[in-house]
Parts: C-alpha cells; structure tokens; sequence
C-alpha cells in the first residue's frame, strides 16, 4: 500500500445528507493510506454560500498543518457544488496553494429539475433548493468556474440512473476526465466502482478504468424545457 499520509482528502456530503454518505469512500480512501477528513454540516436550513465559509474554514485549519502537503476534495451532489462556491470566495487565500485535485459526484452544475420542482414546497425550509434550481438565474448556474479558474485538477463521476440531475447538466468545463456508473443518485457514494475511480483520479488524475469510466464529449446544453414535457 503507497503512502499517502502527506495528503488529506476532504469528503462534503450533499443535500439532507450526512457525513455516514461519505463512510465507504473514507475507509476506502484511508485503507489507501490517505488522511481523511469526514466533514458534515446541517443542510437543511442553510444557504450554500454560508456552507461554502463554514468549509473553508475547516480547509484552512488542515492546510495549517505542517504534515499535510496536498488537499484533495470530493462532493457528492451538493456538495461538489459547495466546493465550487468556496473556491469562487476563497481562491486568493494562501492556504489554498495546498488544493490538489477535486472530484464531483453527480453534482448539479446546471442545476436540478428536482429542485426546481421541489422549491414551491419546501423552499422555505431548505433555501439551497432554489439555489440548486435549473433556471437560468439560481446561483449555481450563475456561480463561476472557480475549479477551472483555479486551475485545479478535477474530474466528473456521474450516476447513469440519476432520477434527480440530467445528464447533460452535470458536466462542467475544464474537467480532466470523466466517468459515468451504472448506479443511482443517492447512493453514488456506497458503490465499490465509484470508490476504485475516486482512488484512481486522487492518485493519478484520471479515471482509468475503461470499463467504468465514460466520454461525454457529445452531451448538450442543459435544456430546461426538456425537462417540463
């Protein structure tokens, strides 16, 4: 087994989610010989951008660390896209030089047709739902390409049973590599392949299975009309 004890993957789970989301990938990621860093936050009644401050803030503390020489991240859902936002508030600071590689899984870049759906019902319990929104306005589809701007490694894995995200709304530019599982949203994260591919990128920047990873070269805009027929 490498030792990767120098480096600290940053996990961030999504939306209602929970730290226990994120269980496989940390015993996967630490029997690898990674330092993980599980972390949690209540979802629910927050918006992504006080996430987003509340994250980077734990970074910052591991980046000040002296044994750690890399930072890895990886969000699932909305998680990749609070990853998204504290680099976009965050890309100056001196603590980020330690950022590596990022990986997203099934994250909403262009939005959720879920979400929108959802936000006339419990928007007023949840509000990053209509920050998750596919519209053209929400926050995420007006948040910048802080992964790309940053110039960070960052790779794609998307589930080919996603009931919750289209597939032409989760990739993103300027990712190094992408994938694509035979597997649900929800539970992307409990997938022995999406473990092996998230190993796979951290150590190498790409996603080197062949049978598992995917080129989606040819995907098309997000069209949120598709999604109301």
């Amino acid at each position: 087994m490498s030792d990767y004890q120098s480096e600290t993957v940053v996990l961030v789970h999504g939306l209602a989610g929970s730290r226990l989301d994120m269980l496989p990938l940390a015993m996967g990621l630490k029997r690898a010989g990674f330092s993980v860093e599980n972390w949690g936050y209540w979802s629910l009644n927050t918006s992504i951008e006080t996430h987003a401050q509340r994250l980077a803030e734990a970074v910052q503390t591991i980046a000040a660390r002296d044994s750690v020489q890399r930072i890895h991240l990886v969000g699932h859902s909305m998680g990749g896209i609070i990853i998204r936002a504290m680099l976009a508030n965050n890309f100056q600071d001196d603590w980020a030089s330690k950022l590596t590689r990022a990986i997203l899984l099934a994250p909403p870049n262009r939005g959720s047709f879920v979400a929108t759906r959802l936000v006339p019902w419990l928007g007023w319990l949840t509000p990053s739902l209509g920050e998750l929104s596919d519209c053209s306005d929400s926050f995420v589809n007006r948040l910048s390409n802080s992964l790309q701007i940053r110039q960070l490694e960052f790779g794609v894995i998307e589930a080919s049973k996603d009931r919750v995200i289209r597939p032409e709304c989760v990739q993103l530019d300027g990712q190094a590599d992408f994938a694509r599982i035979d597997g649900h949203h929800g539970i992307l994260t409990w997938y022995p392949q999406t473990r092996q591919l998230v190993e796979q990128f951290l150590t190498s920047g790409k996603f080197v299975d062949p049978e598992i990873s995917g080129d989606r070269s040819d995907a098309q805009p997000c069209d949120k009309s598709a999604l109301t027929a």
